[in-house]
């Protein structure tokens, strides 16, 4: 059932934007051509409608990393050159905190907010339609049109600025995007750190499963990005993961590495590990840094 009448576009029918049309089509009841508008520059997969006959654009494209860390956002870009002005802008891409202010300042007749999802691909629908977090970061321009926004998309137990309680707790879009960096490097951290658990339950001759079911029973741990052996490798992998870490590490250097030098080197001790633990496997940072469904690896058995 709508309860807007802003008329909505997708650029990017991937991981990310794919679930975003089947929310509008099949929950919400619009209609492709009519209030829904898609586009991807895959003509295979058959969207490519006009995208500013919407009034509010989610854009879910890819930034990828590039070799040497950081976060490529020339598609990002491109698609943003492609949009009218006037458009309410939702950035869903993963970006390094700042990007949103600087499109805002650089494309200022429209008004931008950044929304990151937080989804697993082996339950990404799910994870689309009941999401624990509902967060949406305007820029000073958007704060007038946020809550519109808001109500055209799932409700969370947790969401800003509009809480469930109708209580209202503004965020910026900086905030946001580094909200979203950092859920991906914790999972990260939080799967090398069960590794090198692993690694002393193998020395000590301990079983290593006993040992994440008793820590995994706090709810302040839970059992989330323990599990070892995930993908039939060991190791921190998928498309998001080892790419955010690098984009992270690249931020912190170029922006507070005078101050912050540790707190690098820790997050580059952590990628280190990783990196040894995926060759111990044969394995590399860039033959793990997929979505799952593509990274096709038989069974690594690592001596600990």
């Amino acid at each position: 059932m709508k309860n807007t009448n802003l008329r909505v576009g997708i650029i990017g029918l991937g991981m990310v934007g794919d679930p975003i049309r089947r929310w509008f089509e099949e929950i919400k009841g619009y209609a492709r051509g009519k209030d829904l508008f898609c586009f991807d520059v895959d003509v295979k997969k058959g969207f490519q409608d006009d995208i500013n006959k919407a009034d509010v654009i989610f854009v879910a494209v890819p930034t990828p990393s590039p070799k040497g860390g950081g976060a490529d956002l020339s598609i990002l870009h491109t698609a943003i050159k492609t949009i009218a002005d006037g458009k309410i802008v939702v950035i869903k891409s993963t970006v390094p905190p700042g990007t949103v202010e600087n499109l805002q300042k650089k494309y200022p007749k429209k008004k931008f907010i950044f929304s990151p999802e937080f989804l697993t691909e082996s339950q990404v629908w799910i994870d689309y339609a009941r999401p624990d977090r509902q967060i949406l970061g305007p820029t000073e321009q958007a704060r007038d049109v946020v809550k519109e926004v808001q109500m055209l998309l799932p409700i969370a137990p947790f969401s800003r600025p509009w809480s469930s309680d109708y209580s209202k707790k503004e965020v910026t879009a900086t905030e946001a995007e580094l909200a979203k960096y950092a859920s991906n490097v914790f999972g990260y951290i939080k799967v090398i750190y069960g590794n090198i658990l692993a690694d002393i339950c193998a020395s000590m001759g301990i079983e290593y499963e006993n040992v994440r079911e008793m820590i995994s029973a706090d709810p302040r741990i839970g059992p989330s990005w323990l599990n070892v052996d995930h993908g039939n490798y060991c190791g921190a992998g998928g498309y998001c993961f080892p790419k955010d870490m690098n984009a992270l590490i690249e931020f912190m250097e170029k922006n507070v590495a005078s101050k912050y030098k540790e707190g690098i080197a820790v997050l580059k001790a952590v990628r280190t590990y990783n990196r040894s633990l995926l060759k111990k496997q044969n394995l590399s940072e860039d033959i793990v840094s997929r979505h799952d469904r593509e990274i096709n690896v038989k069974k690594r058995k690592i001596n600990r």
